[in-house]
C-alpha cells in the first residue's frame, strides 16, 4: 500500500451552492470529515487536484493525511465522491476517520494478469466480478488484486477463493464467486440468424444493361423511307 497523502484542508466559512461554485473555481473541493465535530462532521475544503490524482493514480482505497485547521490532524479515507454527470469534475468529496489498529471491510477492484490458452484455441475470456469485498488493517489495504489466468483452458473458470491475498488481508465476499471464464464460441444456426433478423449478404447482380443492337442496313433503309 502507498504511503498517506498529506492533505491540508481549510475551514468552510460559508455554505450554499454559491460559496461551493466559488471554492470549485479557486481549485478546492468541498468536503466533508464524518465524525469530528460538535455536529458529527467538519465542514471543510481540500485541493481538488490532489483528490483528482489520488484516485485516478491511487484508487479509492488510498489513506489521507488531513491537516485541519488549528493545527488538528486527522488519518481518513474517502467514503463518497460526487462528480458532473456529464463533465465528470469533482463536485464534493466525503471523509470517515480511520484508525490504524482496526481491521476495516473494503472493495477492492479485480484485474486479470497473463494470457488463457483457452483464449489461443479460440475461446472467448470473460471476467464477469470486478470488485471484491475484503477485510484489513487501513495501511494494508490493496491498491488492487491480480487473478492469474495463465492456466485457465477452454470451458474453465476461476473463483474469489483463488486469488493469492497479500498478508493481514482476509476475503469478505463468497469465495465461490465466479471472476473470469474461457467459454466456447457459440456457432448460430442459419435458423437462429434468421430469427435474429441476421440476412444473409446476397451477391450484387450485375447492374449493366445489355446496350441495344445497332440496326442492321435495311432496318435504316426502312426507316429514312
Amino acid at each position: 500500500m502507498p504511503e498517506n497523502v498529506s492533505l491540508r484542508a481549510e475551514e468552510r466559512e460559508r455554505r450554499g451552492k454559491n460559496d461551493a461554485r466559488r471554492l470549485r473555481a479557486a481549485g478546492m473541493l468541498p468536503a466533508v470529515l464524518y465524525g469530528n465535530g460538535p455536529d458529527g462532521g467538519r465542514v471543510m475544503a481540500v485541493p481538488a487536484k490532489v483528490i483528482d490524482q489520488t484516485i485516478h493514480h491511487l484508487g479509492d482505497n488510498a489513506l489521507y493525511d488531513i491537516e485541519l485547521p488549528g493545527s488538528e490532524k486527522a488519518t481518513a479515507r474517502i467514503v463518497d465522491v460526487q462528480r458532473d454527470p456529464l463533465t465528470g469534475r469533482l463536485l464534493h468529496v466525503d471523509f470517515a476517520p480511520v484508525n490504524m489498529t482496526e481491521r476495516i471491510e473494503v472493495t477492492v477492484p479485480v484485474v486479470v494478469s497473463g494470457e488463457a490458452p483457452g483464449a489461443k484455441e479460440g475461446g472467448v475470456l470473460q471476467q464477469v466480478l470486478y470488485e471484491v469485498q475484503v477485510e484489513s488493517l487501513p495501511g494494508n489495504i490493496p491498491q488492487e488484486l491480480e487473478i492469474d489466468v495463465s492456466n485457465l483452458g477452454m470451458g474453465e473458470n476461476l473463483t474469489l477463493g483463488e486469488i493469492e491475498l497479500p498478508e493481514g488481508v482476509t476475503l469478505v465476499s463468497d469465495p465461490e464467486e465466479v471472476v473470469v471464464t474461457v467459454t466456447t464460441p457459440t456457432e448460430i444456426t442459419e435458423e437462429e440468424a434468421a430469427e435474429a433478423g441476421i440476412a444473409e449478404e446476397q451477391p450484387e447482380e450485375a447492374a449493366e444493361a445489355t446496350p441495344p443492337e445497332a440496326p442492321s442496313g435495311e432496318d435504316r433503309e426502312e426507316s429514312e423511307e
